[in-house]
């Protein structure tokens, strides 16, 4: 009886190693190169926060997102985490013209954290230089 050939795990690993590496080079979201246009194109926004903001929009209580993954305050405001390619002086300028207030920036993450009416959340999605609007990540306890 013969014995079933195995390949030599050694001669494997270089090739799967390149797989894995090629799979999440390309599952990750690449951000616009700073000062591409975007012609009239928008940021996605997060379906729950696009959701939440058409609430809000249509007469929900902000009381209902005091909790939760999308959060409002007293005012209807909703806080929101901007992913931006870079964070620059002018870019900051231009997310408070926008509508988002109380802007605290990141760099190093590329991120822009504050609070936007829901009314202003689309124009906040297209503010050149924004990559996505979404909720915040909140630390959950187990």
């Amino acid at each position: 009886m013969n014995a079933p050939v195995r390949a030599a795990p050694v001669a494997c690993a270089p090739l799967i190693a390149c797989l894995l590496l090629a799979g999440c080079t390309m599952a990750a979201p690449r951000p616009p190169a700073a000062g591409s246009a975007r012609a009239d194109a928008a940021a996605p926004i997060a379906p729950a926060l696009a959701a939440a903001a058409q609430a809000l929009l249509h007469g929900a209580a902000a009381a209902a997102y005091a909790r939760g993954a999308v959060r409002a305050d007293a005012h209807g405001r909703l806080q929101v985490y901007v992913r931006v390619a870079a964070v620059t002086p002018a870019l900051l300028q231009a997310l408070r013209a926008a509508g988002l207030e109380r802007p605290e920036a990141v760099a190093a993450m590329g991120v822009v954290q504050g609070w936007v009416a829901p009314a202003r959340l689309a124009a906040l999605a297209r503010v050149p230089g924004v990559v996505a609007v979404e909720p915040p990540r909140y630390a959950r306890t187990r």
